[in-house]
């Protein structure tokens, strides 16, 4: 499945920003547009409605005589942009006594107040309004034509400087949108600058913008998961060699023992001890194997809730016989009931080399005891043993890979370590204290896991 190909940020939000802004715009016209028609309407009907007043007055006032002379000798000179006509009535007789240039004159039966009609093809807007006395009327119109000749010279005025500004807004919108991603692009080179062999976090004192400083925040916790992942995998891979050359030595020097053996006893021996080289060589191999399953670089298991006495009565089984093989008692005391947070396969493991550690450490018909107790505050699964002990200035030692405490038995010093591991991803702690006691008035060693409470 081929992926998906790249898209530049900085492109979609100056398209997404400018075409935001483009229609805004184009709504504010409109908007614009619709409101200074309105007021280009309401201007004319002002307008219509003075005009119609003061030619009243001037004729209900004045000479209309003079009136009607003086307006003919100014037509020319000085065109008036609205149409209008005086009507006077006079004995039951209704005539025109003037219009403006240019116009043919309404129709005489014009009601007062506003109208629209339509006159020789054209849709005009009128007022007519009358005296007192009922004896002159005036009529004054404008033709639609020119009122949205009018609205759109406003609507222009408004819109031109809007429609020059968008693509300065655009420009604006590009520049700062670049701006604001050059800590981005910062960012990036950082980490395109990092070497794969000695990862640093990134500069977390540089400038970054609220929503990206989370990313770098969690770049810097994987690079310390990962450098983290790396000492170990090192650690572990020099540990590992070290402990592997001397077993393989051994084996070695047996092998030859029993080549150059003249006997068949000695060869006997010589493969018996090549035989137990091997044992060890497996177990250890499978404790490495163990350890690198609860490393940090493998994601830890899904926790579920798992009744530890079941668990510990499955591993107490599974290890009774190898107990009375070694002349061993191995005892359990469970609660029934108990259930904590962890993965089932980790505390089986876990409660496993802790009973083997005791088997192997403890000596010959030594006792274990393997309890499970619980309260309010949680869990605590216990493997106490009566057989050497520890100091106590030496058992927290006891947790690092490849560290053995003092016995005879050969075991690999891995035991503890995979435990506290688990301790450790399964939220719980693991505490070495003093064991059963003993004959000579000392006691053994007991390892207990506390598990949190989860109630």
């Amino acid at each position: 499945m081929s992926a998906r190909p790249a898209y530049s940020l900085r492109h979609r939000l100056v398209w997404l920003l400018t075409a935001a802004l483009a229609v805004i715009w184009l709504f504010a016209a409109l908007a614009a547009y619709q409101r200074a028609h309105h007021e280009a309407d309401e201007m004319l009907d002002t307008q219509l409605t003075q005009l119609a007043e003061t030619l009243l007055a001037i004729v209900e006032g004045g000479d209309v005589k003079d009136f009607v002379k003086e307006l003919h000798e100014n037509a020319h000179t000085h065109t008036v942009p609205i149409a209008f006509e005086v009507w006077r009535e006079h004995h039951h007789r209704i005539r025109r006594l003037v219009t403006s240039a240019g116009h043919s004159g309404f129709d005489a039966e014009i009601r007062p107040g506003f109208a629209e009609i339509s006159h020789h093809g054209e849709h005009w807007r009128i007022y007519a309004v009358t005296g007192k006395d009922a004896e002159y009327r005036v009529v004054v119109g404008h033709a639609h034509a020119a009122r949205e000749r009018l609205a759109r010279e406003i609507g222009f005025s408004v819109l031109v400087p809007g429609a020059i500004a968008l693509p300065l807004m655009a420009f604006a919108v590009w520049l700062g949108v670049g701006r604001s991603l050059r800590p981005v692009d910062t960012a990036a080179r950082e980490v395109a600058a990092l070497d794969p062999q000695q990862l640093k976090p990134l500069d977390e004192a540089a400038p970054l913008p609220s929503e990206i400083a989370p990313l770098r925040s969690a770049l810097n916790a994987l690079i310390g998961r990962v450098n983290e992942a790396f000492e170990n995998e090192r650690r572990f891979t020099a540990d590992a060699a070290h402990e592997l050359r001397t077993p393989l030595a051994a084996l070695k020097v047996q092998a030859q023992v029993a080549l150059r053996a003249q006997d068949d006893a000695g060869r006997q021996r010589a493969l018996a001890q090549v035989t137990a080289g091997v044992d060890r060589m497996t177990h250890l191999v499978e404790q490495l194997l163990t350890l690198a399953r609860v490393d940090p670089a493998v994601a830890p298991s899904v926790a579920t809730l798992v009744d530890a006495a079941e668990t510990a009565a499955a591993v107490c089984a599974e290890l009774l016989p190898l107990a009375r093989q070694q002349g061993q008692t191995l005892e359990a005391e469970l609660t029934a009931g108990c259930r904590i947070a962890v993965s089932p396969a980790w505390l089986r493991i876990a409660l496993r080399n802790l009973v083997d550690n005791a088997l192997r450490y403890a000596g010959a018909a030594a006792r274990i005891e393997v309890s499970v107790t619980c309260d309010r505050n949680g869990c605590v699964l216990r493997v106490a043993d009566n057989g050497p002990g520890v100091p106590p200035d030496e058992r927290e030692r006891l947790a690092a890979r490849f560290v053995r405490g003092e016995s005879d038995s050969e075991g690999c010093g891995l035991g503890l370590s995979i435990v506290a591991r688990i301790a450790t991803l399964s939220h719980a702690r693991l505490v070495l204290g003093e064991g059963l006691p003993r004959a000579d008035g000392g006691h053994g060693l007991a390892a207990s896991l506390h598990f949190p409470s989860t109630g």
